[in-house]
């Protein structure tokens, strides 16, 4: 039984890996897993993608002026304490 439950985890984190586009613009499938928690969008730090509704199309949030999207943080944050983060996991 640990066997399989350390697989089921290891598989998880590996798809997770392969879905990560970083040509894309990683707009997310809404479900409910994700409903109201900001997601990067990899084109436009000055945005991020926010699901509403289970199954609908997420929504693009524009940051404040003058503020870009933490993906570290979930939130925006000022252009002085932004850093840019590589979108993908690191093999």
């Amino acid at each position: 039984m640990k066997f399989f439950t350390c697989f089921a985890i290891l598989a998880c984190i590996i798809a997770c890996v392969l879905a990560c586009d970083p040509d894309g613009n990683n707009e997310p499938t809404c479900t409910s897993s994700n409903l109201n928690m900001p997601i990067r969008n990899f084109w436009d730090p000055t945005c991020y993608w926010q699901c509403t509704k289970a199954g609908a199309a997420a929504e693009i949030v524009r940051c404040p002026t003058a503020e870009l999207f933490d993906s570290a943080l979930g939130k925006c944050v000022s252009y002085k304490n932004w850093v840019w983060t590589f979108p993908c996991p690191e093999n």
